[in-house]
């Protein structure tokens, strides 16, 4: 009864030093490891390549989608995050550009202003990634990760400029050559009822030329209100224009970064 009892302390003592053991090597509940065969070591690094194959596509499609003027979803933001904190900061600092544009758009007065802006907008952009495009500290793939980055930031302020033109608040806007004609013809205006005070002291023959002169007046404005709008009409063909002309030139400009970027990586034996 002794001899088992002393048995049985003994196997308890033996167990807790393996517990003991296991915790202080951190192995508890692991099983060892069993050496894979060839054929499990090919497969097992298949799957690797093709996990990073399928990570290295995600990424690809988050900046894709950045540099065609995309908003990244919330759970797409988290994964640039955690791959490219510099491309991460970059694309939320363009988003907060893109908003502060949006809103000066809202403030502008007149047509020509808010088209101002745009142009001011695209042209910036284009001279920053010439700039980066001839910056010979940068690496080639910099580059091209800034110039894609820039042409993302200028393809969404295009498209917010033509979603605001579609809007109610600059169909109200008036150009600048339209508020001119408002300042004339109240002007004209003034000028009439000045002379509408003094009727009373004309004879009817200058009454004639006084009525033959406001029909002249009208019609003078008619015809300068139809020029106000071919003008207008023409100028806004101008701003898109340019949007698409500048927007071709840096797809020109990162095409070109891209084929240096590649041509970089050959390897050269001898």
């Amino acid at each position: 009864m002794i001899t088992g009892t002393l048995y049985e302390a003994g196997k308890m003592m033996v167990m807790q030093n393996k517990w003991e053991q296991k915790k202080t090597t951190g192995n508890i509940n692991k099983k060892e490891k069993k050496e894979l065969t060839p054929q499990e070591k090919e497969l097992q690094r298949y799957r690797e390549q093709l996990e990073e194959t399928k990570k290295g596509n995600e990424y690809s499609a988050l900046y894709s989608k950045i540099q065609s003027g995309q908003k990244l979803s919330p759970a797409e933001e988290d994964k640039l995050k955690a791959q490219d904190m510099k491309a991460y900061l970059d694309y939320k600092a363009d988003q907060a550009e893109q908003e502060a544009f949006e809103e000066k758009l809202k403030h502008c007065k007149t047509k020509d202003e808010a088209q101002r802006l745009k142009t001011t907008k695209m042209q910036s952009n284009l001279s920053k990634i010439k700039n980066v495009e001839n910056d010979p500290y940068i690496s080639d793939s910099e580059k091209l990760r800034i110039a894609r980055q820039i042409q993302g930031d200028t393809t969404a302020s295009a498209k917010i400029f033509d979603k605001f033109t579609q809007s109610e608040e600059y169909e109200k806007m008036p150009t600048e050559a339209e508020l001119q004609q408002i300042r004339k013809m109240e002007r004209d205006a003034e000028n009439a009822a000045m002379l509408s005070e003094t009727e009373e002291l004309v004879d009817i023959s200058e009454e004639n030329i006084q009525e033959v002169e406001v029909a002249d007046i009208i019609e003078e404005h008619h015809s300068e209100a139809e020029n106000l709008i071919i003008d207008a009409k023409s100028k806004e063909k101008e701003a898109v224009n340019g949007s698409d002309t500048v927007l071709e030139e840096m797809h020109a400009i990162v095409s070109k970064l891209n084929k240096n970027k590649e041509g970089s990586n050959i390897d050269i034996t001898i």
